[in-house]
C-alpha cells in the first residue's frame, strides 16, 4: 500500500432502488415510478468512493460475495483508482444489498442484507493483512456495517500503531467507551449523538451540549451532521477547553439523501489528513455533502474534488454580492 494512503474497514452493498410518491405503510403496495436501478454502494464503499474522487489515495477492505454483484461492486471501485487488494471473495455469502425507496423529496428509507459484509473479520488471513495495512496507512476511518468485534479491533489496532481514526457511527449501534476513547474524531448526527449521550438534540443549542458531553468523554473530535443546518465540531483546546465550530450549509435543491453523511466522512477525513485547520475541513465537508445530494444515487452521486471548489467558490461570491 502506498504511503499517504488512506484505508477504508468497511461494508460494500448494492444498491436496490426504486422511486416511491411516499414511504409505504404496513401491508400497503406501492406502485414504483419507473424501473428499478442498480447503483455501488455500502458506507464503507461510499466513503472509499467519496475520498478518491476528492483527491486522495484509498485502500478498501471487505467482503464480497462470489456473484454478478460482487464483481460489480469491485469494478467500480477500481474504477475509481481505490485499492482493493483487501476486499476479500467470500464462498459462503452472497454480496451485501440494499433496498432503498426514494422519495420525490430525496429522503429515503433503507433496508440491507448484510450477507458476506459480517463476515468481514471472520477471516484471520485476511485479517492479519488488515492489520498489516493499519500500520502504514495515513489514517484508518470505520464505520459500523461489518461487525461491531471487527469494528473495535480495527479501532485498537490503529491506536496502536498511532494512526488517525475517524469513526462514523452509523447505523447506530453503541460501542465502549474504552473505545470510543481511541478514536481521533467521531462522526454522528443527530440521532446517533443522541443515542449516545442520552440527551434529545432539537436544536443548534442542543448539538452544542451534547458535542462537548461527549467530547468530554475523552474524545479529541466530534462532529454533529446537522442535515440542513449544517454540521457542528468540539474539539479539545491546548490546555483542555472545548472548542465549538459550526458551519451553516449551502440551500440546495435535495434530489437524493443516500451517502450524504458518507459523502460528509470521507471529505472530512481527506481535509483532516491534509492538515487542513478543522473549520476549514469542517466546511469542505458540509459544501461537498451538500453538492452530493443534489445528484442522484449513493457513489454515482459523489462529487469529485473541483466540483466541491467550485461550488465552495460559487456560494463564497453568491454570498460576497449578497
Amino acid at each position: 500500500m502506498p504511503q499517504g494512503t488512506i484505508l477504508t474497514v468497511g461494508s460494500l452493498n448494492m444498491d436496490q432502488i426504486v422511486h416511491t410518491p411516499r414511504m409505504p405503510v404496513l401491508g400497503e403496495t406501492l406502485l414504483g415510478a419507473g424501473s428499478l436501478k442498480l447503483v455501488p454502494g455500502g458506507k464503507g464503499a461510499n466513503q472509499a468512493v467519496a475520498m478518491a474522487r476528492l483527491g486522495a489515495s484509498v485502500a478498501m477492505a471487505g467482503r464480497v460475495g462470489s456473484d454478478p454483484f460482487g464483481a460489480q461492486l469491485l469494478k467500480a471501485l477500481q474504477a475509481d483508482g481505490i485499492d482493493t487488494q483487501l476486499v476479500a471473495v467470500d464462498d459462503r455469502e452472497a454480496s451485501g444489498v440494499a433496498f432503498i425507496f426514494l422519495a420525490p423529496d430525496g429522503e429515503n428509507a433503507i433496508v440491507v442484507a448484510s450477507g458476506a459484509n459480517m463476515r468481514v473479520g471472520a477471516d484471520m488471513q485476511q485479517m492479519r493483512s488488515i492489520y498489516e495495512a493499519i500500520s502504514h496507512c495515513s489514517a484508518l476511518v470505520l464505520q459500523l456495517e461489518i461487525p461491531l468485534e471487527t469494528v473495535k479491533n480495527a479501532i485498537e489496532a490503529g491506536h496502536q500503531a498511532g494512526v488517525p481514526v475517524i469513526l462514523n457511527l452509523a447505523p447506530a449501534q453503541p460501542l465502549p467507551w474504552d473505545t470510543l476513547r481511541h478514536l481521533t474524531a467521531l462522526i454522528v448526527n443527530e440521532n446517533e449523538a443522541s443515542m449516545l449521550s442520552g440527551q434529545r438534540i432539537d436544536s443548534l443549542e442542543d448539538a452544542s451540549i451534547v458535542a462537548k458531553v461527549l467530547s468530554g468523554r475523552g474524545i479529541p473530535i466530534v462532529i454533529i451532521t446537522l442535515g440542513a443546518l449544517g454540521a457542528l465540531l468540539a474539539s479539545h483546546g491546548p490546555t483542555g477547553e472545548t472548542h465549538i465550530a459550526h458551519q451553516p450549509a449551502p440551500s440546495v435543491q435535495v434530489i437524493d439523501t443516500t451517502a450524504g453523511g458518507d459523502c460528509f466522512a470521507g471529505a472530512f477525513t481527506v481535509a483532516y489528513t491534509e492538515q487542513q485547520p478543522l473549520q476549514d475541513a469542517l466546511r469542505f465537508a458540509v459544501y461537498a455533502s451538500a453538492l452530493k445530494v443534489t445528484k442522484f444515487g449513493a457513489q454515482s452521486g459523489l462529487p469529485a474534488r473541483r466540483e466541491v471548489e467550485a461550488f465552495m467558490e460559487e456560494h463564497e461570491e453568491r454570498s460576497g454580492q449578497s
